[in-house]
């Protein structure tokens, strides 16, 4: 029998205040439940247990990025909560309330949520959940008891909150200017920040399905729009080494399809060409491989002896939202090496860019003239000789 369904035909009493003690290092704390619970499941990151005989259900979990805590996110929360109580058989789901409470000295979103059980024919039951900022997380618990304990089981989650030891609370956030040593700077938009330490797993996880890197900070600078529920749009932008060659719009055309050879190898084949952009004093290239659910965008421009390689991978903004924040972030862009980052071109190239791309540009013209001009003169000279005088006497 479903286990919801099972707690609902129990009745059940306020369970004891004291307490057992959960330590569990991923969330960073210990938490404090009431004697009378039952631990079912417990390891660093998750805790079941139930309690009041088993009328009441208690869990906790982690969402993997830090957020703020407000009743804008509590109800973005709330949709996720009612999300996994129809997987738990829960239905006919009304929320009731969000609401911001200090729990512990810690801001603390909860929502109430009514339901019936059996998809809605069952009995009525209360599901309450709690979310608190952690370090690089958020700490989620809740409780599903039936209707008639709902009283008993709100006062059971707020008491483990108000006993939560938490160690490892939310950690300070950086916005704004970021930078890498490889040679350029950018500002992050706004609401984008860099990401935490224990957020850059998942971030890798992500940025991994479009470019092997460990986005190490010599090279590489991060941003995310970290998300209430689920993933975060992503940006990060990297060096890579490139044999430079002159970029303008003459050569655009043959720079961009040798591009989108380089960073999408056969698929690039039928991909839109990119598009030229402005970035940081020079020509770059915006490309838009992916539409759809997470979009993806990629802005590639040379510096020094290498390029910049932009990438973009959307969570919750749309293709049009990509368009306007890759343009948006190459407008900031901006290359700190000698000569502002000048790119560094061989000399035999910028002769190879100006023939075959500038075939009319003085460059090419001045020395074509002076050699006509060499060659006209020498037949001139030849022309005037005595007729016998390359003869020996």
């Amino acid at each position: 029998m479903n286990p919801v369904i099972c707690m609902l035909m129990m009745w059940t009493f306020v369970p004891s205040v004291q307490a057992k003690a959960y330590l569990m290092n991923d969330v960073g704390g210990t938490i404090n439940l009431p004697k009378s619970f039952e631990m079912t499941r417990w390891s660093d990151w998750d805790l079941k247990a139930k309690g009041a005989n088993g009328a009441i259900m208690y869990k906790l979990w982690l969402s993997p990025y830090q957020s703020p805590i407000t009743v804008a996110s509590g109800r973005q929360f709330a949709e996720e909560y009612v999300r996994k109580l129809g997987d738990e058989g829960g239905g006919d789901v009304r929320v009731v309330s969000t609401e911001l409470k200090t729990l512990g000295g810690r801001d603390t979103v909860m929502t109430e949520i009514r339901f019936k059980s059996s998809g809605g024919k069952g009995a009525a039951g209360v599901y309450i959940g709690a979310a608190v900022a952690g370090a690089g997380k958020v700490i989620h618990s809740r409780v599903i008891a039936s209707a008639r304990n709902a009283q008993g089981a709100r006062k059971a989650l707020e008491q483990s909150l108000v006993d939560f030891d938490l160690k490892a609370g939310p950690l300070d956030i950086e916005t704004g200017a970021v930078s890498t040593p490889a040679g350029f700077e950018a500002m992050l938009p706004d609401g984008w920040r860099i990401p935490l330490e224990p957020e850059l797993e998942d971030v890798l996880g992500i940025s991994s399905k479009i470019w092997k890197s460990s986005l190490d900070k010599t090279d590489c600078f991060v941003g995310i729009l970290p998300p209430v529920v689920g993933e975060p749009d992503l940006l990060f932008a990297c060096a890579k080494s490139w044999e430079g060659h002159p970029v303008d719009e003459a050569s655009f055309s043959d720079i961009e399809e040798a591009w989108r050879d380089l960073f999408f190898g056969k698929a690039g084949v039928g991909l839109p060409a990119g598009e030229p952009v402005e970035i940081g004093g020079r020509l770059g290239a915006l490309f838009r491989p992916r539409d759809g659910e997470n979009p993806i965008r990629l802005v590639v421009a040379p510096f020094e002896d290498s390029l910049m390689v932009m990438w973009f991978r959307g969570g919750s903004l749309t293709a049009k939202d990509a368009d306007a924040l890759m343009l948006k972030m190459v407008s900031t862009v901006k290359f700190s090496g000698a000569d502002g980052g000048k790119p560094m071109i061989r000399p035999d190239r910028w002769v190879g860019h100006f023939v075959r791309h500038r075939p009319t540009h003085p460059f090419v013209l001045g020395p074509l003239a002076l050699l006509i001009f060499g060659l006209g003169a020498l037949f001139l000279r030849r022309g005037r000789k005595a007729p016998y005088e390359d003869f020996e006497d």
